[in-house]
């Protein structure tokens, strides 16, 4: 369960942000006066303006983050609508109001309310503390200036002391707390009974003027929709490979001898130590003892070498080895420069004299050599053939992508130059929507979905490319599309498809299908409802088809069709057994409650610690936007009339 108030718990803080959080857009610059004065203005509160140069750049902002964070599931055309840049400009304008507000009010934070909230943010922190190592990577992987994200950090702050006693003073009143803690947090005990439609789809008897009615009926919801052939050209390292020559055994001998380091494994060496430190200030008699003691010492490990690690225990003044038997693990030459000397003088394993480094004397014991070894060319012949090609390659890329580049801005009608220039090979996909890919029976022969480069147009990067006004009205190639930074794509509309509705004959057993689904589950329906009745009228008697014993709850089941937990939980219980019918997609079912159990402390406790504080800041932030917009009243806001040719300017331009 508590996994569970976890999970309603982001989804809550999630929309919470949305609602706190002021839509302060972060500009690389934060003044919205930074903008050339001959911007066209969309906006304007008091003498400030908003201008177009400002929107067009916060709004391509946010779609990018949008595009980042859904990946290929992005689709620019369902968010980049007249709707939402209206709610964009409303946003600028509500932030142009609360900066005008805290002028005039004088809030504002200090830097050292600054410097604590910037090292209280968990992103900028190592194991609880700040690290401006992480606080540097953030900023450079944004390309943000530190003073700019630092004025970002002090307006929020602003914001909270404008906002937050708003939201504050909001408060959810006890009883709708308590309604809505025993509705989250309520069990109940059931046991399932599902008549699946599948189980009368064998039993259906379909007719010829059935299916003709159904078609005519319904033929819309078959309708293929407008989708694009595409021929398309990628530069990527196989691409590049296929231009490399063949590499000679010249070549390849040359390039072993260069690289010799790269295929000699090192001679490699256990070592154990025992330290002897030499105290600080010693005079010459007690640096005497010391060096006689590690003498002693050495004389103990020859003497009996499987001693060692007592010994080590014994005498050795490092703490970080002596109860691992003095192991300083497996080194190679140069690992502890300062050893080399003394570990790797000796040919065989054995224990060495005493050594002084510094302010100590150490005694080694070489457990174990193993041996170093130079890889014969023989045996990397094939391997470093590759090597070199697919340098080669990467050179090679670096030339053709320019070449593609500078091509691509020239030759707009066709890929055909292009692919001759660079020796790529045209590849073809039918059927990429502009939202999806359509599936195989509908896009036909090289199906993109069922292509190897299906992940090209599964991004929403390239479909938006694809249903440009240039590339598919006008069909000209596209640009350079960077898919990942070794691999390019230009993309031509070969046939712009647009939306129909098949035919019955091409469609006819779809139809079927979908008839016989309907009446499977209108007949499952039918005879759940019967036996439903009947329980209700005669009492649950010897049940037969429910299924286990098994406990839900708003908060633990939310897996559940929503049909079903809501007619689970909505029902009546103040006669148990109780019975409750429901249709569901594949069928009907019915449930049987056999128990309701109040609320466990545990389960409650839990909702006050989750739930009821985000029900509190979720109120709290609906009533600071309303106060955003009392003060926006008050503010001499206009909308200018240039505002609504950016407002429903066409999807895909970003």
């Amino acid at each position: 369960m508590l996994e569970s108030f976890r999970t309603h718990k982001r989804i809550l803080l999630i929309v919470l942000f949305v609602l706190v959080v002021p839509s302060f857009v972060f500009l690389g610059i934060a003044d919205y006066q930074s903008f050339s004065n001959s911007d066209v203005p969309l906006a304007s509160v008091r003498k400030n303006d908003i201008t177009q140069s400002q929107f067009d750049q916060s709004w391509r902002e946010r779609l990018n983050q949008l595009r980042e964070q859904n990946g290929s599931n992005f689709n620019i055309n369902a968010v980049d609508t007249p709707a939402n840049r209206q709610i964009w400009l409303d946003q600028l304008v509500d932030n142009q109001v609360l900066q005008q507000e805290m002028v005039d009010r004088h809030f504002n934070a200090t830097d050292n309310m600054v410097r604590q909230a910037i090292a209280s943010t968990p992103e900028f922190q190592d194991n609880g503390k700040y690290s401006f190592q992480k606080y540097s990577q953030f900023l450079a992987e944004r390309n943000i200036r530190d003073i700019d994200y630092e004025q970002y950090v002090r307006q929020n702050l602003a914001f909270a002391q404008l906002l937050e006693p708003v939201a504050n003073t909001v408060a959810v009143p006890a009883q709708t707390a308590a309604l809505l803690q025993t509705a989250m947090t309520q069990e109940r005990t059931v046991r399932l009974k599902n008549f699946e439609a599948a189980a009368y789809e064998q039993s259906v008897q379909v007719t010829d003027a059935e299916v003709a009615a159904w078609y005519e009926k319904n033929k819309q919801s078959l309708e293929i929709p407008a989708h694009v052939n595409v021929d398309y050209i990628v530069l990527n390292q196989e691409a590049a490979l296929k231009t490399v020559a063949d590499v000679s055994d010249a070549d390849i001998e040359s390039y072993y001898k260069s690289n010799i380091a790269k295929y000699t494994k090192k001679e490699r060496r256990q070592i154990n130590h025992i330290q002897i430190q030499i105290p600080a200030g010693a005079d010459e008699a007690a640096q005497k003892a010391a060096q006689d003691k590690a003498a002693e010492v050495a004389q103990k490990a020859r003497e009996n070498p499987d001693s060692f690690a007592e010994l080590a225990k014994t005498y050795s003044d490092d703490a970080g080895s002596k109860n691992q038997g003095g192991s300083l693990g497996t080194l190679s030459k140069g690992d502890i420069a300062a050893l080399d000397a003394a570990a790797f003088g000796p040919a065989e394993p054995g224990i060495t004299d005493p050594v002084k480094i510094d302010n100590a004397w150490h005694v080694l014991q070489i457990a174990r050599i193993e041996p170093g070894e130079v890889e014969p060319l023989d045996r990397l012949k094939d391997s470093l053939k590759k090597e070199i090609q697919l340098q080669q390659a990467s050179e090679k890329f670096a030339d053709l992508s320019t070449k593609l580049t500078q091509l691509s801005s020239t030759e707009r009608d066709s890929l055909q130059p292009l692919a001759d220039a660079l020796q790529l090979e045209i590849r073809h996909v039918s059927g990429v929507g502009e939202s999806a890919l359509l599936p195989k029976e509908e896009a036909g022969d090289n199906a993109a979905i069922d292509s190897k480069d299906a992940a090209y147009f599964e991004s929403g990067r390239v479909r938006e490319t694809l249903f440009s006004d240039e590339v598919r009205r006008q069909n000209k190639n596209s640009g350079v599309i960077e898919i990942s930074p070794s691999e390019l794509m230009v993309v031509h509309v070969a046939k712009d498809i647009p939306a129909a509705v098949p035919a019955l004959n091409d469609v006819r057993e779809i139809v079927l299908d979908r008839i016989r689904d309907e009446k499977g589950r209108q007949q499952a329906a039918e005879d759940g409802a019967s036996e439903l009745a009947m329980l209700k009228e005669k009492g649950p008697g010897e049940l037969t088809g429910f299924g286990k014993e098994q406990t839900i709850s708003r908060l633990t089941q939310s897996q559940l069709p929503p049909a079903m937990l809501n007619a689970i939980m909505n029902a009546p219980s103040d006669a148990l057994p109780a019975f409750v019918g429901f249709d569901l997609p594949n069928g009907y079912a019915i449930a049987q409650i056999e128990k309701v159990t109040e609320p466990t402390e545990q389960a409650r406790g839990m909702f006050d610690q989750y739930l009821r504080q985000a029900m509190v800041a979720g109120t709290g932030a609906q009533a600071a936007q309303s106060v955003t917009r009392m003060i926006r009243q008050s503010h001499d806001v206009k909308i200018h009339p240039e505002a609504a040719k950016v407002i429903n300017d066409a999807a895909g331009n970003q």
